[in-house]
Order: C-alpha cells, then structure tokens, then sequence
C-alpha cells in the first residue's frame, strides 16, 4: 500500500509525524490487501490546522483516502489535537474498509 502524505497549512511536518502515520496506517494494510487482492492500493492522507486564530476546539483536521481499483473510500475528522484527529480518521477508515468488505465481498 502506498502512502502519500500531505501537511497542510499550520502544521510542521517532521520525521516523527511521518513515522507516526506510517505506523498508524499500516495496520490497514491487511485489510485493504483482503479487499483489493493486490497492494496496489493507493492511501492518502492530509492534515492541516483549521484555523489560526483560534486555541480552543477542534482545530486540526484529519482526511484519510483510500484508492482502491473502482472505489476510493474517505474519512475525515477534527479534533484539538493533531494526533487524535489521525487516530479517529484512521479508526473511521477501518470502519469504512470493514463495512465495503461486508457489503461486496462474498466470503
């Protein structure tokens, strides 16, 4: 699965992020490899800051795509902190790829 990873406004991109979607991301790969039968499938992920003005409230957002051969799948969420808005987008994308999974795969 490849990962492409866009840092948006307000947001610092460092080694460490990178490492961190890396690892949060990769837990999909087996599903997505059930799905898609390949690991051809593409996975993009962006994240930026909603706002500069503002320190309270969801304030970073999270987009998650997965591209798959017909379909892509999305995810998106907001949070206050950055780390938490990833973690809810890649939770959402599971529940996403587990819901297309049940729907047109044929066990």
């Amino acid at each position: 699965m490849n990962l492409t990873v866009k840092i948006k406004k307000g947001v610092d991109s460092s080694p460490a992020l990178e490492a961190y979607l890396q690892k949060k991301f990769s837990q999909l790969e087996k599903l997505v490899v059930a799905i898609a039968k390949t690991n051809s499938a593409g996975l993009s992920v962006e994240i930026e800051r909603t706002t500069n003005h503002h320190r309270k409230g969801p304030v970073y957002r999270a987009v998650a795509k997965l591209h798959l051969a017909k379909i892509t799948l999305r995810a998106e969420e907001q949070a206050d902190d950055m780390y938490i808005a990833i973690d809810a987008a890649k939770d959402t994308l599971r529940e996403e790829i587990e819901k297309y999974k049940d729907k047109n795969i044929v066990q």
